[in-house]
């Protein structure tokens, strides 16, 4: 009993040390990186909103599931040179603080809505959603139709895709990890290694497309302890997020960009119970079919990308969303 009372007071002394390890690194990064925009207060909680550029319509572009506004540093300054150009983070992620449950896509759509008209940033808009983010700013045109002009989906989810054994299996080993992943924040043991340089191959592919001075600010993000967790909210409402899409009905005759990863490798690291060609060829099924929405729509195949096109191609991320924004400049408003 002594032995088993010394090795459970070990642990908790190590524990211990470990979360006031995370603590203090937490407080350190939010002296040493802050916000590069603005902190705006919805109602209850505030989101971070960086806005670049002048002109209309504006772009507003949203994250996926694991990311936040930083995941479009490649992409944004570009865009820029064209119009107004807003990053946003979602509750919880990136500057953002967190928000009620739960968080499903209705309720991303109606804080992103009463964040622009908190911050002034009026529309018209073209909405930029990539994976997860594709699901919300369908959710958003369809509940504030009049104000979206456009819209591009970049390697964006589909409402069936949980119908689907490939993807299931692929989602569920991710949210498998996440309780992990948390427990390793919150004892600090995710920013030791990450202090070593070892990250996960995912994050290290994503880290070494962006620039050297957005870098430490990714990492970051991904070491908050609010991170995992948020992740974890937005999983547990997926199902809900994807009937409320799967609800949502037709796009018209909107203008509808659907950008498709086509690379050989969609996701580093693909957990083993994934078959990767069958799994290649339901994701590329359903990206054709996401350009069934509007009759006004077409597909662009990125052949180098992983899922994550906004780092491997962003060239080809930009000039899309700049042929959208060219298009409905074109276009006149109907009354």
């Amino acid at each position: 009993m002594r032995g088993l009372k010394w090795l459970i007071a070990t642990v908790l002394f190590f524990a211990t040390i470990g979360a006031i390890y995370q603590i203090v690194g937490m407080v350190l990064d939010r002296q040493q990186y802050p916000p590069p925009g603005q902190m705006v207060d919805i109602g209850g909680h505030r989101l971070h909103l960086y806005c670049l550029g002048t002109g209309s319509p504006t772009v507003v572009l949203e994250a996926a599931a694991p990311g936040w506004s930083l995941y479009w540093s490649t992409v944004q300054p570009h865009i820029a040179r064209t119009t107004r150009v807003c990053a946003y983070d979602r509750a919880g992620l990136g500057w953002s603080e967190r928000g009620p449950l739960p968080r499903t896509g209705q309720r991303m759509a109606k804080e992103l809505h009463r964040l622009l008209e908190r911050a002034g940033i009026s529309g018209p808009y073209v909405l930029v959603g990539h994976s997860l983010g594709g699901l919300v700013v369908r959710l958003y045109q369809h509940d504030y139709p009049k104000e979206v002009v456009g819209l591009v989906l970049v390697d964006a989810g589909h409402e069936l895709e949980m119908r689907q054994a490939e993807f299931r299996s692929f989602a569920n080993a991710g949210k498998s990890l996440l309780p992990v992943i948390r427990a390793m924040t919150v004892l600090g043991i995710s920013r030791l290694m990450s202090s070593y340089d070892q990250l996960p191959p995912l994050l290290t592919a994503q880290e070494e497309k962006v620039s050297a001075e957005t870098r430490p600010m990714l990492r970051a993000g991904w070491l908050r302890t609010a991170y995992s967790s948020t992740l974890s909210d937005e999983s547990d409402g997926l199902f809900e997020t994807l009937e409320q899409v799967r609800h949502s009905g037709s796009l018209g005759d909107l203008p509808l960009t659907v950008i498709t990863a086509n690379g050989p490798i969609w996701w580093p690291e693909m957990p083993g119970q994934v078959n990767p060609a069958k799994f290649r060829k339901m994701w590329l099924d359903l990206q054709q079919d996401l350009t069934k929405r509007s009759t006004n729509s077409r597909q662009v195949f990125a052949a180098h990308s992983s899922h994550f096109i906004q780092f491997d191609e962003p060239t080809l991320v930009v000039e899309t969303i700049r042929q959208m924004v060219d298009s409905t400049r074109r276009t006149v408003p109907s009354k």
